[in-house]
Protein backbone atom coordinates (compact mmCIF):
# COMPACT_ATOMS: atom_id res chain seq x y z
CA UNK A 1 0.00 0.00 0.00
CA UNK A 2 1.26 3.47 -0.88
CA UNK A 3 0.50 6.90 0.55
CA UNK A 4 0.06 9.39 -2.31
CA UNK A 5 -0.07 13.18 -1.87
CA UNK A 6 -3.23 14.94 -3.08
CA UNK A 7 -1.35 16.93 -5.75
CA UNK A 8 0.08 13.68 -7.14
CA UNK A 9 -3.29 11.89 -7.45
CA UNK A 10 -5.19 11.40 -10.65
CA UNK A 11 -8.26 13.64 -10.85
CA UNK A 12 -10.68 10.70 -10.47
CA UNK A 13 -8.86 9.50 -7.33
CA UNK A 14 -8.83 13.02 -5.85
CA UNK A 15 -12.58 13.33 -6.47
CA UNK A 16 -13.29 9.94 -4.86
CA UNK A 17 -11.08 10.88 -1.88
CA UNK A 18 -13.02 14.11 -1.42
CA UNK A 19 -16.34 12.21 -1.50
CA UNK A 20 -15.02 9.72 1.07
CA UNK A 21 -14.01 12.62 3.32
CA UNK A 22 -17.46 14.23 3.03
CA UNK A 23 -19.28 10.95 3.75
CA UNK A 24 -17.05 9.43 6.45
CA UNK A 25 -17.04 12.16 9.09
CA UNK A 26 -19.75 14.02 11.02
CA UNK A 27 -20.39 17.57 9.79
CA UNK A 28 -19.43 19.10 13.14
CA UNK A 29 -15.98 17.46 12.99
CA UNK A 30 -15.11 18.36 9.38
CA UNK A 31 -12.99 21.25 8.24
CA UNK A 32 -13.80 22.77 4.83
CA UNK A 33 -11.83 20.81 2.23
CA UNK A 34 -10.61 23.96 0.47
CA UNK A 35 -9.30 25.26 3.81
CA UNK A 36 -7.34 22.03 4.29
CA UNK A 37 -5.93 22.43 0.78
CA UNK A 38 -4.72 25.94 1.76
CA UNK A 39 -3.05 24.48 4.84
CA UNK A 40 -1.49 21.78 2.67
CA UNK A 41 -0.03 24.37 0.28
CA UNK A 42 1.41 26.17 3.34
CA UNK A 43 3.10 22.93 4.50
CA UNK A 44 0.89 22.63 7.60
CA UNK A 45 -1.21 19.69 6.44
CA UNK A 46 -0.97 16.73 4.12
CA UNK A 47 -3.85 15.05 2.35
CA UNK A 48 -2.94 11.51 1.37
CA UNK A 49 -4.67 8.67 -0.43
CA UNK A 50 -4.06 5.09 0.61
CA UNK A 51 -3.56 3.26 -2.67
CA UNK A 52 -3.22 -0.41 -3.56
CA UNK A 53 -1.78 -0.44 -7.06
CA UNK A 54 -4.02 2.11 -8.85
CA UNK A 55 -7.02 1.62 -6.55
CA UNK A 56 -8.14 4.02 -3.81
CA UNK A 57 -8.43 2.24 -0.45
CA UNK A 58 -8.80 5.17 1.93
CA UNK A 59 -7.62 8.57 3.07
CA UNK A 60 -5.29 10.04 5.67
CA UNK A 61 -5.15 13.74 6.52
CA UNK A 62 -2.45 14.96 8.92
CA UNK A 63 -1.70 18.29 10.56
CA UNK A 64 2.05 19.04 10.52
CA UNK A 65 4.00 21.21 12.95
CA UNK A 66 7.75 20.54 13.05
CA UNK A 67 8.36 17.20 14.79
CA UNK A 68 4.69 16.89 15.77
CA UNK A 69 1.76 15.66 13.70
CA UNK A 70 -1.89 15.06 14.39
CA UNK A 71 -3.61 12.31 12.45
CA UNK A 72 -6.68 14.44 11.79
CA UNK A 73 -8.74 12.14 9.57
CA UNK A 74 -8.41 8.46 8.65
CA UNK A 75 -10.99 6.47 6.71
CA UNK A 76 -11.15 3.33 4.60
CA UNK A 77 -13.72 3.03 1.81
CA UNK A 78 -16.77 1.11 3.12
CA UNK A 79 -16.35 -1.68 0.57
CA UNK A 80 -12.70 -2.17 1.63
CA UNK A 81 -13.33 -2.41 5.39
CA UNK A 82 -12.70 -5.69 7.25
CA UNK A 83 -10.08 -6.68 4.69
CA UNK A 84 -7.00 -5.75 6.73
CA UNK A 85 -6.49 -2.46 4.87
CA UNK A 86 -7.13 -0.34 7.97
CA UNK A 87 -4.31 -2.06 9.88
CA UNK A 88 -1.92 -1.90 6.92
CA UNK A 89 -2.71 1.79 6.43
CA UNK A 90 -2.23 2.75 10.08
CA UNK A 91 1.13 0.93 10.12
CA UNK A 92 2.20 2.87 7.00
CA UNK A 93 1.22 6.13 8.68
CA UNK A 94 3.07 5.27 11.89
CA UNK A 95 6.15 4.32 9.84
CA UNK A 96 5.91 7.68 8.06
CA UNK A 97 6.14 9.48 11.41
CA UNK A 98 8.64 7.21 13.17
CA UNK A 99 11.04 9.39 15.16
CA UNK A 100 8.48 12.18 15.35
CA UNK A 101 5.46 12.51 17.60
CA UNK A 102 2.17 11.38 16.04
CA UNK A 103 -1.04 12.22 17.89
CA UNK A 104 -4.38 10.55 17.23
CA UNK A 105 -7.77 11.74 18.47
CA UNK A 106 -10.56 9.20 19.01
CA UNK A 107 -14.00 9.75 20.48
CA UNK A 108 -13.93 9.24 24.25
CA UNK A 109 -15.41 5.98 25.48
CA UNK A 110 -18.97 6.55 26.71
CA UNK A 111 -21.31 3.62 27.30
CA UNK A 112 -24.34 5.90 27.00
CA UNK A 113 -23.35 7.34 23.60
CA UNK A 114 -25.52 6.30 20.63
CA UNK A 115 -22.36 4.99 18.90
CA UNK A 116 -20.80 3.44 22.03
CA UNK A 117 -20.13 0.13 20.27
CA UNK A 118 -18.46 1.88 17.33
CA UNK A 119 -16.28 3.93 19.71
CA UNK A 120 -15.17 0.80 21.57
CA UNK A 121 -14.44 -0.98 18.29
CA UNK A 122 -12.37 1.97 17.02
CA UNK A 123 -10.31 2.13 20.21
CA UNK A 124 -9.73 -1.63 20.14
CA UNK A 125 -8.54 -1.33 16.52
CA UNK A 126 -6.04 1.43 17.30
CA UNK A 127 -4.75 -0.28 20.45
CA UNK A 128 -4.31 -3.55 18.52
CA UNK A 129 -2.30 -1.63 15.94
CA UNK A 130 0.21 -0.20 18.41
CA UNK A 131 -1.26 3.06 19.66
CA UNK A 132 -1.12 3.76 23.37
CA UNK A 133 -3.24 5.68 25.84
CA UNK A 134 -1.90 9.02 27.06
CA UNK A 135 -4.55 9.58 29.75
CA UNK A 136 -5.24 12.94 28.06
CA UNK A 137 -8.81 13.84 27.18
CA UNK A 138 -9.99 16.98 25.40
CA UNK A 139 -13.18 18.53 24.17
CA UNK A 140 -12.96 20.05 20.68
CA UNK A 141 -15.83 21.20 18.49
CA UNK A 142 -18.12 20.11 21.35
CA UNK A 143 -16.98 16.47 21.16
CA UNK A 144 -14.96 14.61 23.81
CA UNK A 145 -11.80 12.95 22.52
CA UNK A 146 -9.09 10.72 23.95
CA UNK A 147 -5.55 11.29 22.66
CA UNK A 148 -3.39 8.32 21.64
CA UNK A 149 0.24 8.07 20.49
CA UNK A 150 2.26 5.16 19.02
CA UNK A 151 5.23 5.82 21.30
CA UNK A 152 6.41 8.10 24.06
CA UNK A 153 4.26 10.46 26.06
CA UNK A 154 2.19 13.54 25.29
CA UNK A 155 1.32 16.71 27.17
CA UNK A 156 -1.75 18.87 26.71
CA UNK A 157 0.58 21.76 25.89
CA UNK A 158 2.21 19.82 23.01
CA UNK A 159 -1.23 19.01 21.62
CA UNK A 160 -2.56 22.58 21.78
CA UNK A 161 0.66 24.09 20.43
CA UNK A 162 0.46 21.75 17.44
CA UNK A 163 -3.14 22.74 16.75
CA UNK A 164 -2.39 26.44 17.17
CA UNK A 165 0.69 26.23 14.94
CA UNK A 166 -1.30 24.60 12.13
CA UNK A 167 -4.62 26.43 12.42
CA UNK A 168 -3.46 29.83 13.67
CA UNK A 169 -4.99 31.58 16.64
CA UNK A 170 -8.42 32.11 15.06
CA UNK A 171 -8.73 28.53 13.80
CA UNK A 172 -7.61 27.16 17.13
CA UNK A 173 -10.10 29.34 19.03
CA UNK A 174 -12.95 28.11 16.78
CA UNK A 175 -12.22 24.57 17.97
CA UNK A 176 -12.91 25.59 21.57
CA UNK A 177 -10.38 23.06 22.86
CA UNK A 178 -10.26 22.35 26.57
CA UNK A 179 -8.77 19.59 28.63
CA UNK A 180 -11.31 17.39 30.39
Amino acid sequence: MDLIRFDDMKRETANRLRILYEEAFPAEEKKPFDYMRQLERAGKMEILSLMEREELIGLNINMLAGDLAILDYYAILPEKRSGGYGSIGIQKIMDRFRGRKLILEIEKQDASAPNAEQRASRKKFYMKNGLKETNLFVNAYGTDFELLVPEGSLTYDEYTKTLSSVLGRDGFEKMKVEQI
